[in-house]
Order: C-alpha cells, then sequence, then structure tokens
C-alpha cells in the first residue's frame, strides 16, 4: 500500500501529489474519515499498546 496526498478539486475530483502507475481506466481505492473521533480512538490505542511495552521501571514515557 503506498499513502499520498490529494487536493480536492470538486466533489468528484481530485489532483494527486504525484503520479500512480495505474493506466487510465482503472479503479483504484480511497479511504476519508468521516470522523475525527475515529483517529482519536485509534491514536489512544496506538498509545496504549506503546506504553504497555515498557516496564514499570521505565515511567518517563508515561508522559507522551
Amino acid at each position: 500500500m503506498k499513502i499520498i496526498n490529494a487536493k480536492i478539486l470538486d466533489p468528484t475530483h481530485l489532483e494527486l501529489s504525484q503520479p500512480i502507475s495505474v493506466q487510465p481506466g482503472a479503479y483504484i481505492q480511497i479511504s476519508i474519515s468521516d470522523k475525527r473521533e475515529e483517529d482519536h480512538i485509534w491514536r489512544e490505542a496506538a498509545k496504549k499498546h506503546f506504553l504497555e511495552a515498557y516496564d514499570d521501571q521505565d515511567a518517563i514515557y508515561d508522559e507522551l
């Protein structure tokens, strides 16, 4: 999977920040987050998982 940025030109057109190597007429999938809350949930889960990897002795990482 490759992640690139795109500028929204109108409701049905995007301008990609770099070319992609697919033939005209090919289909691609894009993902658009519809809720900021979903991002927050994933970030909190990632942070929790990260902190669980450290021992209690490594408490300096608790303040991230």
